[in-house]
């Protein structure tokens, strides 16, 4: 298995290499951003590749994206908690059942015998 992601990171990072090798002039071509807002001048950055750019929203999408589902995961991680603690306690309850069941079959010796009604 540890070979097998190896070889898909690998891949991955073939698979990327190709894009970038077969984009570069668009990638690297320089671009400014221009941000128009409603009130006073228009925002500018400085000249920078394509690529950085499409770094800075890649991450900013991936961050909002975590950050959005952090509470979700602390929500499953608290489910199974409490569901783990759920699943002990009646395997507890389970072992003890299985005891006294075992302590009630050893009292009778012979599991085949009627039992007498005296009247």
């Amino acid at each position: 298995m540890k070979k097998f992601k190896i070889v898909l990171w690998v891949i991955i990072i073939g698979f990327i290499a190709i894009i970038f090798f077969s984009n570069k002039e668009y990638l690297l071509a320089k671009q400014v951003l221009q941000i128009d807002l409603l009130y006073g001048e228009p925002f500018h950055t400085m000249a920078l590749p394509n690529a950085v750019f499409f770094l800075v929203f890649f991450l900013t999408g991936f961050l909002t994206a975590y950050f959005i589902s952090l509470s979700a995961r602390f929500k499953s991680k608290k489910t199974i908690k409490n569901l783990n603690a759920a699943a002990t306690s009646q395997l507890e309850e389970i072992a003890a059942l299985k005891k006294e069941l075992e302590s009630l079959q050893s009292g009778s010796s012979d599991p085949t015998a009627q039992p007498t009604e005296t009247f």
